[in-house]
């Protein structure tokens, strides 16, 4: 192979290992504009239910660290899922753990869920929400992406602040429930 051929290789490679890497910026769930001023550290237990997939029950623990939100997500067993870290906007792994991309996204969506309402225009765009008042004793918060629903967040009538659930554009639904402290 001559000099201009691996040139001209190398630059294809290159530009789509960007366009990869666009991509993957692309597709990553959004975030509120400012540090989460809520409430930590928590404990929650999350079941998962996705088409094809077999039901699954996690163990979520949100805690600050410094400046940062650590994000742990472990099967009943025990065994790590996903470790997050997310300081000033930007997502990092914890650990050695590879990427999960649908615990990232879980994580975002907990972010948008515990938003306060009053505060979702300054943090996710006047436009980019919307709140379906109480429909059959049930309220929801609803993300909109590209024009369609991102995530939908129900709380049940007799649950809210609590128990509540999050179904994605996917059809991954989420059952969140806190844990409660043992003495």
């Amino acid at each position: 192979m001559n000099a201009a051929a691996a040139f001209f290789l190398t630059v294809r490679r290159s530009l789509a290992l960007a366009l990869l890497a666009l991509a993957g910026c692309a597709g990553a769930p959004p975030l509120p504009a400012h540090d989460a001023g809520f409430a930590l550290p928590r404990q929650l237990h999350v079941a998962q239910t996705a088409p094809g997939q077999p039901a699954a029950d996690l163990l979520l623990v949100v805690q600050r660290e410094g400046a940062a939100m650590r994000w742990s997500l472990f099967d009943p067993l025990g065994v790590p899922q996903a470790r997050q870290m997310l300081e000033r906007g930007q997502w990092r792994n914890d650990g050695f753990m590879r990427p999960n991309a649908q615990a990232r996204e879980l994580f975002a969506a907990l972010m948008f869920a515990w938003t306060p309402q009053a505060d979702l225009d300054a943090e996710y765009g006047a436009a980019s929400w919307r709140a379906v008042g109480p429909a059959g004793g049930a309220t929801q918060r609803v993300l909109l992406g590209h024009g369609k629903a991102r995530w939908t967040v129900t709380w049940p009538g007799d649950a809210q602040g609590q128990a509540f659930s999050i179904r994605t554009a996917d059809d991954v639904t989420w059952r969140i429930t806190p844990l409660k402290e043992q003495p």
